[in-house]
Order: C-alpha cells, then structure tokens, then sequence
C-alpha cells in the first residue's frame, strides 16, 4: 500500500507496477534463462555457423574482406559478435551504476515501488552480463586469443567510465538524473535492432540464438521502462530552457550512436574496428586504410539491404520517440533535423531505393 504522498511521486511511473509484474513471474528463471544456457555453449560445436549477422560483419563486402580466406572471415564474424556484447555489457554496467543511484534517490525522497523496480532491473543485467561473459570467453579460449586483447582493442570501457562519471556529477549538481533517464533510450534502440537482426540470421549458432532471444525479451521491458521514464523525467524538468537543452543532447547523443557506416566518426567504432581486424591478422596499416575507405564510402556507396534497414529503424524509433515528447513543435523538428543530419545516405530526398526500416514479430522464449 502506497500513500498519498507516494501517489503524487508516482507521476509518470505507474506504468512500472506492470512492468514489476511481468518480471515477477521470469525472475526464478533468471539463471536457467541465461547462465545454464551459456554454460551449456560447446565451441567445439561452432562449425560453419555465424554469431553475427553476415551483412552486419564489419567491412562485409569490402576489399579486405574478400583477400581474408573462409576461415578468417568466420573468425571477424565471431569476433564481431564478441567485441559488440563486449560493448553491451560495458554499457549495460554504467547504467546499472546510474540505475542505483536513481534508486538510492528514490527510495530515500520518492516512491519505493518505483524503486525496487529499478533495482530488479540491475539484477537482471547482471545475469545477462554473466551470461555474455561466459559466452565470449569460451570463444576467445577456442581461438586461443587472450581477453586482455579483445579488452585492448575495444575503448569502451574508458568510453562507459566518462559517462557514469558526467551523469553522476550532473545529477549531484542539479540533484536529479532526468537527463540520463531522457537519453538512454537511444542506446536501447541501437541495441534491439543489432540483437534482433542477430536472432533473424539463419546460421547462427542455436545456444547463442536463444540466449540473446531470451536477452531480447528482456530488454523489450526494460525499452518499456526506458521509454516511459524518459518522457516521465523530461515532464518533471521544470526549467524551460533546461528541457530544451536536455532535447538538443538527446539528438545529438541519438546521432553519436548509429549502424553502420556514419558522417560523424567515433573513437569507439574507428579503434574497435581497426583492432578487431588486426587480431584477424590484418596488418595496422592496412586496417586504418581499409576503415577509411569502408567509412568513406570508396568501394561501396550503399548499405548492405540488411544494414540500411537496420539504419531507417533506428531513425524511425528515434522520431517515434520525439514525436511523443511534451515539447514544442519547434523543438522536436529540430531535433529530428540533428538525428537525420547525420543520415544522409538515409534522408536524400531524391533517394529512390525500395528497402523499407525493419520489423520484428513478437518473440517467445520457448521457440
């Protein structure tokens, strides 16, 4: 039983009572879910099958890919596979740090319904990550390639450090986190769309598939919760030129994070990549040359059909998202002039191309 007090502070967040119920009935399953399932991953049976969607394998179709034998571009694919739950786990750690904060928060000046849920939703996270780990490391053993080395080449970590670090200070300055709970959906959408593309790739490994299958179904709640907490937190921003603010490094933060290949290069995609290639073999040199010409567009002007897909979808949840936001036209027209600036390939109004953004069927954990 809640109070009147905890009534008014449930404003825009009873939507995570629901939320709270649906993990009640999956959360003694957590660990058959997620680290039994991992556990059970043989690499000795890997064979021919993939862990990353072909088209999505970095530099598919580029001149390196084609010099690279069979095997070494089996290995890239499951390499990319390794480097982007690498990725997603680091992420997914900096927002678990965040997420407890919020919860201290709000169990200490708001509801802690609200905040008990926020907490389940650290302790799902860390089975998925366990899960991940295990998962990678049982790759990387099969292939005798040390983690200290994947860990090198992929600068997320510094990446995720800065961004706990500047919500955190930001949010001991202005006393709330509204700002990282505004964001975050962006990093929810570039996740989903990888992921599900992983699940629809035919070849790929069937532990692996209904591993992340049962991650998706997960972090489908938690988009849920990403979602309605960030329309919540922008509504409860009461400076106007703050919440104009929030939205314009929302677009901005949405146009940092992408698939593909993009106009605004980023450390983590150039040095992830470039090193990625490099424990396949390829010497540096030629790896900087062939991510340059691979960003650049040199070899080929056009996506892969799976890739441009995936990129439309994106900016669609993106303009979803803004469209129901409480704030002015003039503000979302401009935030979607940001996001989609930095998609030209995508917004051309003289394009004619016939792919259409992607679209996911409801999964289920059980087929």
């Amino acid at each position: 039983m809640i109070n009147s007090r905890e009534e008014r502070t449930m404003e825009g967040f009873a939507f995570t009572r629901r939320l709270q119920e649906v993990s009640d009935r999956e959360v003694d399953r957590l660990r058959e879910h997620f680290q039994d399932l991992a556990e059970s991953f043989d690499p000795s049976t890997l064979g021919e099958h993939t862990l990353f969607p072909l088209q999505m394998t970095w530099f598919y179709g580029e001149p390196v890919w084609h010099e690279l034998q069979p095997e070494d571009r089996l290995l890239l694919n499951r390499l990319c596979f390794c480097q982007s739950y690498l990725s997603t786990a680091v992420a997914e750690i900096a927002t678990n740090v965040l997420n407890m904060e919020s919860a201290l928060r709000t169990i200490l000046r708001g509801t802690p319904e609200v905040a008990l849920y926020m907490a389940r939703e650290v302790v799902e996270e860390m089975a998925h990550l366990q899960a991940f780990f295990t998962i990678i490391q049982r790759v990387l053993a099969y292939y005798s390639i040390p983690f200290d080395l994947l860990r090198e080449r992929n600068p997320s970590l510094v990446l995720a450090e800065r961004f706990v670090r500047g919500h955190t200070l930001l949010g001991w300055a202005v006393g709330h986190l509204h700002l990282y709970y505004f964001t975050r959906f962006a990093l929810n959408v570039n996740q989903k769309t990888v992921e599900r593309c992983t699940i629809d790739e035919p070849n790929i490994h069937p532990v692996v598939r209904q591993l992340l299958k049962n991650h998706a179904i997960d972090e489908a709640r938690h988009m849920q919760m990403s979602r309605a907490t960030g329309i919540a937190a922008l509504q409860q921003m009461r400076n106007p030129v703050f919440r104009v603010l929030a939205c314009l490094a929302y677009a901005r933060f949405a146009a940092s994070i992408f698939i593909g290949r993009h106009s605004r290069d980023s450390r983590l995609t150039r040095e992830t990549r470039i090193g990625t290639l490099e424990i396949v073999g390829v010497e540096r040199d030629y790896a900087v040359q062939a991510y340059r010409e691979w960003r650049d567009r040199v070899n080929q002007r056009e996506d892969p059909p799976l890739v441009k897909a995936a990129r439309k979808y994106f900016l669609r949840c993106n303009h979803d998202y803004i469209d129901d936001l409480p704030i002015a036209p003039w503000v979302k027209r401009r935030m979607k002039k940001i996001i989609d600036a930095a998609y030209p390939d995508l917004t051309d109004p003289s394009s004619t191309d016939s792919v259409q953004p992607l679209q996911f069927g409801e999964l289920s954990r059980n087929h």
